[in-house]
């Protein structure tokens, strides 16, 4: 039989094959993302026109944000708001990935609202992870 012991400043525990203990602490964002990760999977999202406009400008689909919020992280979180700003990425076609951003509201904790989501570009952002400067 297998016990499992939380260590002290550790929050998470994987069993292995019942064998080895894996902890790690979660941070703050990886709380986040798993509160909204199984919504979203489970279809409680709303899309706001913001993010539809985006969709339709920028060639991107609903299925494409999915995609960038399972595989992404948090690039920025606006704790005040309840908001986040995930950065994950999407097969454009079946050898290019794209970026893209996606700021998620987790208020309500049965439902996520996608506010938005685009491609970031220059000179907005100098790179997917780092923001550029508007002059």
């Amino acid at each position: 039989m297998l016990s499992i012991e939380i260590l002290p400043g550790l929050s998470s525990c994987k069993d292995y094959n019942n064998s080895i203990l894996f902890c790690y602490k979660m941070t703050q964002d990886h709380i986040i993302l798993e509160k909204i990760r199984p919504l979203v999977i489970s279809k409680n999202y709303r899309i706001k026109i913001h993010a539809i406009r985006h969709m339709i400008e920028e060639g991107f689909s609903e299925g494409n944000i999915i995609e960038a919020i399972e595989n992404g992280k948090i690039l920025e979180n606006y704790t005040d708001e309840k908001r986040c700003l995930i950065v994950g990425s999407f097969y454009f076609t079946e050898t290019t990935t794209s970026p893209l951003h996606v700021i998620c509201d987790y208020t309500n904790s049965e439902i996520i609202d996608i506010i938005t989501a685009y491609i970031p570009q220059k000179p907005w952002w100098i790179s997917p992870n780092r923001r550029g400067k508007i002059k």
